[in-house]
């Protein structure tokens, strides 16, 4: 088998998308201890599924910018 197949196979995971939702105790952001319920309850109560709404009600990346370094992995598990 060719490496570039057997690369795939090593990372099928992340080819693949979850449909894994997170947890609402799960830590978003550290440095202002933001997590999943906040934001879905922001969310509610603000009536917007919109990331940069979100991102400036919570101050997100305004600390060590690591949730937003990390998006890719938590934004479309939240709803």
């Amino acid at each position: 088998m060719d490496k570039e197949f057997l690369s795939q196979i090593d990372h099928v995971d992340e080819l693949i998308p979850s449909t894994e939702k997170l947890d609402d105790d799960v830590l978003i952001c550290e440095c202002f201890c933001v997590n999943v319920g906040d934001i879905r309850e922001a969310c509610h109560s603000l009536k917007v599924l919109d990331i940069k709404t979100v991102q400036n009600s919570f101050n997100l990346g305004h600390g060590c910018q690591g949730c937003l370094k990390n998006i890719d992995t938590w934004v479309n598990k939240i709803f």
